[in-house]
Parts: C-alpha cells; sequence; structure tokens
C-alpha cells in the first residue's frame, strides 16, 4: 500500500482537465434543535415548464442535431449506427401521440412499458407524456426471466395501464401470456405479438392534427409523468409518483453548477455519452435520458453491460465513440478500470474529449479512481475529475453531486441549488432529508407509505446517514456514513455499519474483489462473503472460471492480504472482519442480489446464501473459511 499512496500523491501533483464549474457557494444554518440545513448559494436555471418543451425546443433551432443513436436491432453486430436526429424524434413523437390520442390515452390511461432501452422505447415514452399518459417503466426481466410473473403482475395491477409497450412481440410474448390483459392494447415495435388487440408503432403513427397541439397545451407541471417503480429489495415495488416539475427541475439542478457558455466551447458545442443504464429506473431514465434531451445532447445507447457476457459489447461501444461525459455505477467502472489498462486503444479513445467522469447508485472504492486516473495521466497527462451524483426515485433521481475537481471517493457532494438538506439528528449519527421541487409528492395508491416518508417539516427521509468529510470545512462535501436500515449489532451490542465496512474493505482488497456482503447480526464477530472481479483475477491467475478463482492460491492470497491491511486499519469490533469466504459465483440480478442501481442487495444475498452465511460462524474448521 505505500507505493499506492505514493503514486496517488504523484497524482495529486498534476492538474485536472479544466472543468467549467461555477464556483462553490454554500449556505449553512445550525439549528437548535441540533440539525443542519444546507443550501447551494448559486441560483436554479428556469426549469422547462414539462418534460416535452426540451425536444419541441431543439427540434425548433436545431433539427439535424443528434439526440439518439443505436445499433441495428436485428443485427446488431453490424458496424455502423442507426441515429435519430431532433427533428425527426418531434416528428415521429406528434404521429405517435395522435394514435395514442385516438385509443384514448389520458391521465387515467398508463402505459406500461417492456423494453430494454431503444430509439423506440424513448419515442413512445414520450407520446404517451405528451398525450397526458402516465408511463409505467418496467424492468425486462419481471417479464422475461420471471418464471411466475409474481412482480409483473402486482405492478399491472397496481397501476392498471390501458396500453403495454413492447419492443419485442415474439420476445415477450411469454410475459404478455402470463398478464391478465382483458382486451388491453398490445404495441409493439417488431414482431406482432399473440393477444387479442395489437398495433405496430408504424401502424400507430398518424398525421398529427390540431388535437395533437391541444394536449401539448393541456400538459402541467404538476401532471404525472410517470409512475417509477423502486427496487422492491424491502418487500413489494413501490409506485413513485413523478411529475414533469420534478424531473424537469431536476435536470436543471444539475446544469446549475456549470458555466454553460465555457462547457459548450469545451464539448464542441453538444455534450456526448454512451450509457447502458436501464430507463425502467430513474437513474437512467431521468439523469442520463432526459438529462441529455434538456442539454440537447447526442446519447448513444450501449446494449452492453459490466457482466462476462455483455462486456464486449459494452468496451467495443466506448471504444468507437468519443465522449465529452461518463456516467455509471461502481460495477461498470471496475470492469472499464482493467480495460483500460489493457487496451491503449480503448484508454485514447475514452479520454480524447472527456471533460468529467462521474458514479452514482452506490459508493465507490478508491482504488478504482486510483486506477483509472493513472491511465488518464498516460494518455493526457492530466487527471480527470471522477464525481459522485447522489438521490433515489423519490428524488428524480440526483439531488446532490460534486462538482468540484475531486480526487476523493465516498462523498456524495453537497446540494444543488433548487434544494434544502436537512442533516437531522438521529441517534450519533445525522439523517440526510430533503426539500425541493424534484422531491415526488408520494407513493402512487400508498398514502401510508407516503406519509411514513416524509418529516413533520415536509422534507422526504433519505434512510442514509451523511457526515461532512472535513467538519472545519463543510465545503469539501458530504460522505456517506451508512443505511440507517443497514446498520446492524453483533451478539454484544456492538453497532456494525455495513455500507463503510462494504466500501472500505474492497478497496483495500485493491481490484480483486467486486462487492461483498457483510454479515454478523447477533454474531459475536463480522464475516464477509467476497465476490471476485474477474477481468482483474485473469491478470493474476489467467483467464479461468469464477469458480475456479474462488480457490486459486493466488486469488485466496490477495484477499487476504487486502482483509489483512484493512483490519490493521479497522481493528475496533464494529469493522474487524473476523471470517471470509470467497463465492465460487457473482452476484445475481435475476434473483435480486443486484438491484437496477447495480448496488449489492445485502438482506437478499443473505437470505439466498444463507448456508454460506451460517459456514462463516461455525466453530469447526471449513477450509472454504478464510480466518482472521
Amino acid at each position: 500500500m505505500d507505493g499506492l499512496q505514493t503514486e496517488k500523491n504523484t497524482q495529486s501533483d498534476l492538474p485536472f482537465r479544466d472543468i467549467p464549474y461555477l464556483p462553490q457557494k454554500l449556505n449553512v444554518t445550525h439549528r437548535d434543535d441540533g440539525s443542519i440545513l444546507l443550501e447551494n448559494g448559486q441560483p436554479l436555471r428556469p426549469p422547462h415548464p414539462h418534460m416535452l418543451a426540451p425536444l419541441v425546443y431543439w427540434a425548433a433551432n436545431d433539427p439535424e442535431r443528434i439526440w439518439l443513436a443505436q445499433r441495428d436491432p436485428v443485427a446488431p453486430e453490424k458496424d455502423g449506427w442507426i441515429e435519430l436526429t431532433y427533428g425527426d424524434a418531434l416528428e415521429r413523437v406528434r404521429g405517435l401521440t395522435k394514435g395514442l390520442l385516438e385509443l384514448g390515452a389520458g391521465p387515467d390511461a398508463p402505459l406500461m412499458i417492456l423494453s430494454r432501452n431503444a430509439i423506440e422505447h424513448a419515442l413512445i415514452m414520450y407520446a404517451a407524456m405528451w398525450a397526458g399518459s402516465p408511463v409505467v417503466p418496467v424492468t425486462p426481466a419481471y417479464a422475461l426471466l420471471s418464471q411466475d410473473f409474481e412482480r409483473l403482475n402486482y405492478v399491472d395491477r397496481l397501476t392498471e395501464p390501458k396500453f403495454i409497450y413492447v419492443e419485442d412481440g415474439g420476445e415477450y410474448q411469454r410475459g404478455l401470456d402470463g398478464m391478465a390483459l382483458e382486451g388491453r392494447t398490445v404495441i409493439y415495435a417488431r414482431n406482432a405479438p399473440s393477444v387479442d388487440k395489437s398495433v405496430s408503432l408504424d401502424d400507430l403513427w398518424t398525421e398529427p392534427d390540431f388535437r395533437v397541439d391541444l394536449a401539448y397545451d393541456r400538459i402541467s407541471p404538476d401532471g404525472v409523468a410517470k409512475y417509477m417503480l423502486t427496487s422492491g429489495s424491502t418487500g413489494e415495488p413501490k409506485a413513485v409518483i413523478n411529475t414533469h416539475r420534478m424531473i424537469s427541475s431536476m435536470v436543471k439542478m444539475i446544469r446549475s453548477v456549470w458555466d454553460v457558455e465555457k462547457l459548450h466551447t469545451a464539448s464542441d458545442g453538444q455534450q456526448v455519452m454512451v450509457n447502458f443504464l436501464p430507463w425502467s429506473h430513474t437513474y437512467g431514465a431521468n439523469a442520463i435520458l432526459h438529462s441529455m434531451l434538456d442539454w440537447g445532447g447526442a446519447l448513444y445507447i450501449d446494449w452492453g453491460a459490466p457482466t462476462p457476457a455483455r462486456l464486449p459489447e459494452m468496451i467495443r461501444n466506448l471504444k468507437e465513440i468519443p465522449t465529452t461525459q461518463h456516467t455509471t455505477v461502481p460495477a461498470a467502472w471496475a470492469s472499464i478500470a482493467t480495460e483500460l489498462e489493457n487496451d491503449p486503444e480503448l484508454a485514447e479513445t475514452f479520454f480524447k474529449r472527456l471533460l468529467v467522469m462521474a458514479y452514482g447508485g452506490a459508493a465507490m472504492g478508491q482504488d478504482i479512481y486510483e486506477r483509472i486516473q493513472r491511465i488518464a495521466i498516460e494518455v493526457t497527462g492530466q487527471r480527470v475529475s471522477l464525481s459522485a451524483g447522489y438521490g433515489s426515485t423519490e428524488t428524480s433521481p440526483t439531488t446532490s453531486n460534486v462538482h468540484w475537481p475531486n480526487e476523493t471517493m465516498g462523498l456524495i457532494g453537497l446540494p444543488l441549488p433548487g434544494c434544502v438538506f436537512k442533516m437531522a439528528p438521529v441517534g450519533d449519527k445525522f439523517e440526510l432529508r430533503i426539500k425541493g421541487d424534484h422531491i415526488t409528492p408520494g407513493y402512487f395508491k400508498n398514502p401510508e407509505k407516503t406519509k411514513e416518508a416524509f418529516d413533520e417539516e415536509g422534507f422526504y427521509k433519505m434512510g442514509d446517514a451523511v457526515r461532512f468529510a472535513d467538519p472545519d470545512n463543510p465545503e469539501k462535501g458530504l460522505a456517506f456514513d451508512g443505511r440507517i436500515a443497514e446498520e446492524f449489532k453483533l451478539a454484544n451490542g456492538t453497532w456494525v455499519s455495513a455500507g463503510a465496512v462494504r466500501v472500505n474493505a474492497v478497496a483495500e482488497v485493491d481490484g480483486v474483489l467486486s462487492d461483498a456482503v457483510i454479515c454478523g447480526l447477533n454474531e459475536n464477530r463480522i464475516g464477509i462473503l467476497a465476490f471476485v472481479n474477474p477481468n482483474y483475477c485473469k491478470r493474476l491467475a489467467g483467464d479461468l472460471s469464477i469458480e475456479v478463482f474462488a480457490r486459486n492460491p493466488e486469488i485466496i492470497s490477495a484477499v487476504r492480504a487486502g482483509i489483512e491491511a484493512y483490519n490493521r486499519k479497522h481493528p475496533n469490533a464494529s469493522s474487524k472482519i473476523c471470517a471470509c469466504i470467497i463465492q465460487p459465483d457473482l452476484p445475481s440480478a435475476d434473483r435480486g442480489e443486484i438491484t437496477e442501481k447495480g448496488y449489492i442487495n445485502q438482506s437478499k444475498a443473505q437470505s439466498l446464501r444463507a448456508d454460506d452465511v451460517e459456514r462463516l460462524f461455525r466453530a469447526t474448521d471449513d477450509e472454504d473459511v478464510l480466518i482472521f
């Protein structure tokens, strides 16, 4: 670790690539009740009245500008991209709006979307909102991978959609068969499904007339744009009401910390992003897709992902399109770090135009930052800031970020213009609570959960504990201090902050591990289930399977050395790791171990791996259990 620290110090002497952020301004108010209020001193740029306004604006002002691009959906292996301009997008959205209106679209007629990210997905989504129908984006796994369709039917009963959109009728046929469609209309992009009522996107498009313009005039800032589903990690998914005002405000909050003129110059006039984050989740749908629409940006839809099967496609796309921003989850950054180290051509393209990197959805280890920064310096001679965004489905999502050059992982930043943070004392920690136009009015058909979500002053309760990174200098930002609900007690009453143990332990192992599950509720000590980072492990042990990696002496030695180093820094019972089992597989998104945000669902993983959790604390010898 001494070598890493020396290299980090050398990196710190180099300048950051120029980032056109506005000067940091922070207003801090200490209250008599012990709570602390934080507000950004920069003004909020005026939001659009609703989510369709930026599409109309860019189509009128620069109709030939690219909005979306994707590979050929039938033959994705083919070279090149199918591109959609803002002008063409507006024409297609208006025609689809007319078709939906003729089918009875409106506030009481939601549209469920079952589709991966795709141009057609975006078009039908924005057309439905134009027609006044709330959109219900559903993770495709509910229809493609489920055996009983329990979650799909739960969402269907909750939101009662009048229309269901599927990208491919054949692919989603089994899911449609598992639903009680009862004569509702299924809209599809390709391959007609076998249902009572269906219509293709091509046939749905109708020459727009005055009724489309009237529908546009009826769109209200407080009208419901979407019902976004929570991950359901603590029960059935909740439908979070997303209004037009919420999302329109949130994207302008992000833009309000940038010097827009300088950014325009630095990016040659247009923001460009390659991104895979699913539009069935708030991060991909609002913070990426709609934010890029508001920017007038070009979004290249990535059908890859940070999984062994889909990683090559993700790298192929990043190698082809030089981006100005790259925002993703820590699991993807871990994979990208390894590929950048091994592929100079990728590194050259990746850093060519890049102004800022960012992550969200979960905490990221310092080790990943250091590895990426080393390559950035080799390619550009400068550092490239890797910042963090923070929020939830209920906050649209982005409510804070690190809007200054940053080299410290684990920060959630500071509030963006347009909202107020309250750090409310809860025990010996501060719970973060938030007010602003980007906050949901509540959960659809769930008044009890809505009431529980807000405090007596109307602040939304995030459930996260936060602290100042530097108590003497609040402008250095807030750091995540664990989930209030994820903390647990050992048998002796000692509290364990699972989030802090996880992040610090994975970082100390320095690349070999991708994640960990922290165990020990009502036990005498902490144990972990560790998941390897297969791309990094290949460098140590060759191209082996994950199951073989878990038993490989070099991998085991690296994990042991990393945890021993972690324990030297964290010797107290509340954080010291006493046992570890390296898992022979990766956490499964299909089984609910990985949320759509990309982080591990600790309770679900422990439930599914209960036998291994028991082995961690069994008194008898077990050769798979590393003891510390």
